[in-house]
């Protein structure tokens, strides 16, 4: 059976969903403005508000530049922090927009920016580990995520943690679905290997998921290691919590595994299982063949 080769191009959809549903600038709208008198920072952050309301997102941000540079100067922590916490959500949008456009290299620019302007809003971090993905920069992804992944853990950012984490295993499971897929119907041993090298260096950085599962066994299974195609098929089914179409390829690659290794009974069995979507007529091919 062909391994599903969608090379997770709905990895990147699925972490982009995420991004978007992120509320960027949340409350900003809302936020009180600073009480008006002489000194010309709280001028301008007034000013940033007043300009993010009327939409002209620019202006805000060039005034907000100017109210931390010059709260800054004044000795205004609190009023520096907040300007400069609008203007690194802005920065991210912006890089966010980028990566919405396929332009990967300018968004890594926005993202950078935010983090020199505010190192504690773990997005940016997370923002430039998907561009950098989709440059093939995949060394540096993993960096950013994992850096996104500390800071959101400092800032108690449950949600971008857990994006981060998920994106690296996305990753790794793309790297190794992009190996099986390399030689077409027939997986070579050397994109078997490579497969699973890269499914072994997730586990340095993340558990594995039960996509991660289903590629091992179909990479154990090339290299004609059935038991362990047939474990890591069960491990993926243990952890996976989706349908029964869902589970359709857990046990079509454990029944050829099985199959292969000459237990027709058990391989039967398991072919019952993967009796849905996509798998329903291969399935039963085997079921009646056997």
């Amino acid at each position: 059976m062909i391994v599903n080769r969608t090379l997770l191009k709905a990895s990147t959809r699925h972490l982009l969903k995420a991004l978007v549903l992120v509320l960027v600038l949340a409350g900003l709208e809302a936020a009180p403005a600073f009480a008006q008198d002489d000194q010309e920072y709280k001028r301008e952050f007034n000013a940033g508000l007043e300009a993010y309301k009327a939409k002209n997102a620019a202006q805000a941000y060039d005034h907000w530049v100017k109210a931390a540079d010059l709260a800054k100067k004044a000795g205004d922590t609190e009023i520096a922090e907040k300007a400069m916490t609008y203007v690194t959500q802005l920065d991210y949008a912006n890089g966010l927009d980028a990566f919405k456009k396929d332009q990967a290299e300018e968004a890594i620019k926005h993202f950078d920016k935010g983090i020199q302007h505010y190192p504690n809003f773990a997005k940016n971090y997370y923002g430039k580990g998907l561009a950098l993905k989709n440059l093939d920069r995949f060394d540096e992804a993993i960096a950013s995520y994992k850096k996104a992944m500390e800071v959101a853990e400092k800032a108690s950012d449950r949600k971008t943690k857990d994006a981060a984490e998920q994106a690296i295993r996305d990753l790794f499971v793309y790297r190794a679905s992009r190996a099986l897929a390399s030689g077409g119907e027939n997986v070579s041993r050397a994109a078997a290997t490579e497969a699973l090298g890269y499914l072994n260096q997730m586990k340095e950085h993340v558990s594995l998921d039960p996509d991660a599962y289903y590629y091992m066994a179909e990479a154990h299974k090339a290299l004609g290691e059935y038991e362990q195609a047939v474990a890591a098929a069960d491990q993926g089914l243990a952890l996976h919590k989706g349908s029964k179409t869902d589970k359709a390829k857990f046990y079509f690659v454990k029944g050829e595994a099985l199959m292969l290794n000459g237990d027709n009974a058990l391989a039967k069995a398991a072919f019952e299982e993967a009796r849905y979507g996509s798998f329903k007529a291969p399935a039963e091919h085997y079921i009646t063949t056997l």
